[in-house]
């Protein structure tokens, strides 16, 4: 008669019971990954739903922002009135004497060295148009867009060009350079050229007038096509001051002199030189 007890023998129950707890382990194992798949999958799915969410946004406020500028429609191109004709400047108040030379000056208005001319002698400019020494005339470039990598020079520009319909020009140029930034490249916001053109002098319906053409961007041909006449002109840089004769050739006036010690005594020594006895 056998006397083994039941249950079987007491090693082979042991290895038994350690393959169930291997089992369980590698199952439980195998439930962990499962789990960290899953919640992997979950961060995921988040993440994209999240991109897309954003995506979603930035498409909506494109089509918002491009929708509030075409509230806005474009306004019939004109010509500032003291130009006269596209592609040429600003003729300042002024009669000229017989024999006075014409005085032409480009500048751009986030041109640092322009504001430093401006400041010194832009009183003596304006002057030497009001007494008639000179015909003056101002043209406003758009060139360090591209440098900077803005639009100031342009909305600056056709901002000038509205003021110029408001008989403003001298003021609102004048009142953009002595608010230049100091740190090159900041540029303008509309709201300060509009805060320039009140500082001018641009007030009431004259103000309304102002901010229609410049919200419809009335000037943004003319101003794209004084900023193509630079190579014709041969000018590579602002400021450039010339000086041309009665029936002469333009010359220009050295940069040395015209951002030097004495700006005002330089301009007035190459209109002196340039004037021609009638």
């Amino acid at each position: 008669m056998s006397t083994r007890k039941p249950g079987g023998h007491p090693a082979r129950a042991a290895q038994a019971e350690d393959a169930r707890e291997a089992r369980r382990a590698k199952a439980a194992a195998m439930r962990q990954r499962e789990l960290a798949k899953e919640r992997s999958r979950r961060v995921l799915l988040i993440s994209i739903a999240v991109v897309v969410v954003l995506a979603v946004v930035a498409v909506v406020a494109v089509v918002i922002d491009r929708s509030r500028e075409d509230d806005v429609p474009l306004a019939a191109q004109v010509v500032p009135p003291s130009a006269g004709a596209r592609g040429a400047g600003y003729v300042l108040p002024g009669t000229p004497a017989a024999g006075a030379p014409r005085l032409d000056v480009w500048l751009d208005y986030q041109c640092p060295y322009c504001e430093q001319f401006e400041t010194r002698a832009g009183d003596a400019v304006v002057e030497l148009a009001s007494s008639g020494r000179a015909e003056v005339v101002v043209h406003t470039l758009t060139f360090l867009d591209g440098n900077l990598g803005n639009d100031s020079s342009q909305r600056a520009a056709e901002a000038a060009a509205a003021a110029d319909a408001q008989g403003r020009f001298v003021e609102f140029n004048r009142t953009v350079f002595a608010n230049q930034p100091e740190q090159e490249g900041t540029g303008y916001t509309d709201d300060q050229l509009r805060r320039f053109a009140q500082d001018a002098g641009i007030t009431g319906d004259a103000l309304e007038q102002w901010q229609a053409a410049y919200d419809g961007h009335a000037y943004r041909d003319y101003v794209q096509s004084v900023a193509d006449s630079m190579q014709e002109n041969g000018v590579t840089g602002t400021p450039t001051v010339t000086v041309t004769p009665a029936g002469g050739q333009a010359q220009e006036v050295p940069t040395e002199d015209v951002l030097g010690s004495d700006p005002v005594a330089a301009l007035q020594q190459a209109v002196a030189a340039a004037t021609t006895t009638p």
